[in-house]
C-alpha cells in the first residue's frame, strides 16, 4: 500500500507519470479539472468505475466494496494539483437508488432506453457498440457504470 507522503510527492508532477496501485482501500481516482474565469473548478470528465455486463450486473456491495475515493485532481496540462479523500459512503442511499433503477431497467428488458439523465450520481454511460440484453430482443448500447459530472462537482464544492 502507498502511503500519503508518497502520494504528496505527486503534486507538480504530470499524471502521465503516475502508476496506481489498485490493492488499496479506496478508489484512486484521477480526475481531470477545468478552471471557470472566476477561478471555480468543475471536473472535465466523469468516472468510470465499471464496465456494466447486462447478463452478470457486478453487485451495488461489489460496486462500492471501498467507501472512499482518493482523487488526483490534474489540470489541463496534466499537471497533478491536488490530493482528496472524499467518502461517498455519505451517498450510499443516493447511489443505491440511481444503482436499483438502473438493475430495473435491465430486468424488465429496457436497457436500450437507459440514459444518465436517469439518475443523479451514478450514471449507465452509454458507449458505441451494441450488445443483446436480458428479457428483450432488441439491442442495447454497451455501457459503464460511471460516477456522474454532477457528482463530481458535488464533492468539488464540499471540499473548496
Amino acid at each position: 500500500m502507498i502511503n500519503m507522503d508518497s502520494f504528496e510527492a505527486l503534486i507538480g508532477k504530470d499524471i502521465n507519470e503516475v502508476t496506481l496501485n489498485e490493492s488499496t482501500t479506496f478508489f484512486i481516482a484521477p480526475l481531470k479539472y477545468s478552471t471557470k474565469l472566476c477561478g471555480k473548478r468543475y471536473p472535465a470528465t466523469k468516472l468510470k468505475i465499471a464496465d456494466l455486463d447486462y447478463f452478470n450486473l457486478i453487485s451495488f456491495s461489489e460496486l462500492f466494496k471501498k467507501e472512499a475515493i482518493l482523487i488526483i485532481w490534474y489540470n489541463e496540462d496534466n499537471i497533478i494539483t491536488d490530493l482528496e479523500i472524499y467518502y461517498i459512503s455519505n451517498d450510499f442511499d443516493i447511489l443505491f437508488m440511481d444503482y436499483y433503477k438502473i438493475k430495473k431497467a435491465i430486468d424488465e428488458g429496457h436497457a436500450h432506453n437507459l440514459t444518465e439523465g436517469d439518475t443523479r450520481y451514478l450514471g449507465a454511460s452509454r458507449l458505441d457498440e451494441k450488445v443483446p440484453q436480458p428479457n428483450s430482443d432488441r439491442l442495447a448500447n454497451k455501457r459503464e457504470l460511471v460516477l456522474k459530472k454532477k457528482y463530481l462537482q458535488k464533492i468539488i464544492n464540499e471540499m473548496e
